[in-house]
C-alpha cells in the first residue's frame, strides 16, 4: 500500500499537479492521524480492560473477607443473645429477691470476652493501590465505608465491654477464690453451707454488676453489620455483571 502512494505520489508531481498532490498530502496524514487514534483507542481499550480486571480482583479479595466477617459475626451475635437472655433472667431473678443458683450459675458466662477480629486486607490493599479513585462517591464506595466504619465502632464497643468485665473480674476473683468458686459451680450437688458459700459470691456487687453491664449489650450493631455485609457483597458482584 505504501509503494502505491508513492507512485501516485510520484505521478502528480511530474505532471506538475500540485493540486491534486495537496489533496493527497492531505489525506495521507488523515490517513495517519486515523491509525494513530485507532491505536490510541485500543491501547485505552486494554488499559480499561486490564484495570477492570485488576479492579475485580481487589474486590473479589474484599467479598471473601466480608463473607468470613459475616460468619464470625453471625457466631458472636447468637452467642452474646443467649448470653444476654441468662442474664435478663437472673437480673429479673434478682430484683424480685430470688437467688436461684442454677440460673446465676449459668448467668457467670458473662465473664467471656468477645474480640471480634475482621478480616480488612482486601479493603487496605484497594486503598493502597490507586484505584480507589475509580469508585469514588459510587454506591459501592458509600457501601465500603459504611460497612468499615460499623466494624470499627463495634471493636469500640467491644474493647468498652470487655474493660468492664476484666474489671469486675478482677475484683470478683480477689474477694472470692477463683479455684474454690469453680470447684462449687461444677459440682452437681452442693452442701447447705456449699449453696451458702456460693451465693455469697453471687449476692456481691461486683457479680451483680456484671449481670446488669450483660443484660444491656445488645446485638443490634452485630445484625446490622451483617445485612451490611450482605448489601456490599451483592453490589460487588454485580460489578462483574457490568
Amino acid at each position: 500500500m505504501i509503494h502505491v502512494f508513492q507512485r501516485l505520489r510520484r505521478r502528480f508531481l511530474d505532471n506538475n499537479r500540485f493540486s491534486k498532490y495537496l489533496l493527497y498530502a492531505i489525506g495521507e496524514i488523515l490517513l495517519v492521524v486515523i491509525g494513530i487514534l485507532i491505536a490510541l483507542q485500543v491501547n485505552n481499550w486494554n488499559e480499561g480492560r486490564k484495570e477492570k480486571h485488576l479492579l475485580n480482583d481487589h474486590f473479589l479479595a474484599i467479598i471473601s473477607n466480608v463473607k468470613s466477617d459475616i460468619q464470625q459475626l453471625e457466631k458472636d451475635a447468637i452467642l452474646r443473645d443467649s448470653l444476654r437472655a441468662t442474664n435478663i433472667k437472673a437480673r429479673n431473678q434478682i430484683k424480685e429477691g430470688l437467688f436461684d443458683i442454677e440460673t446465676l450459675t449459668n448467668s457467670s458466662r458473662f465473664f467471656f470476652e468477645f474480640y471480634f477480629t475482621p478480616n480488612k486486607s482486601g479493603y487496605e490493599a484497594l486503598k493502597n493501590s490507586g484505584y480507589m479513585g475509580k469508585i469514588t462517591n459510587t454506591r459501592i464506595d458509600s457501601l465500603l465505608h459504611g460497612y468499615y466504619v460499623g466494624l470499627d465502632n463495634l471493636r469500640e464497643r467491644e474493647i468498652s465491654f470487655n474493660v468492664f468485665i476484666e474489671n469486675v473480674e478482677y475484683d470478683y476473683r480477689t474477694k472470692f477464690s477463683p479455684l474454690r468458686i469453680s470447684l462449687l459451680m461444677g459440682k452437681d450437688s452442693l452442701t447447705q453451707i456449699e449453696k451458702n458459700e456460693l451465693l455469697e459470691s453471687y449476692k456481691s456487687n461486683y457479680f451483680q454488676a456484671g449481670i446488669l453491664r450483660t443484660s444491656r449489650q445488645g446485638t443490634s450493631l452485630y445484625y446490622r453489620l451483617i445485612e451490611n455485609g450482605k448489601e456490599l457483597i451483592k453490589e460487588l458482584e454485580n460489578n462483574f455483571n457490568e
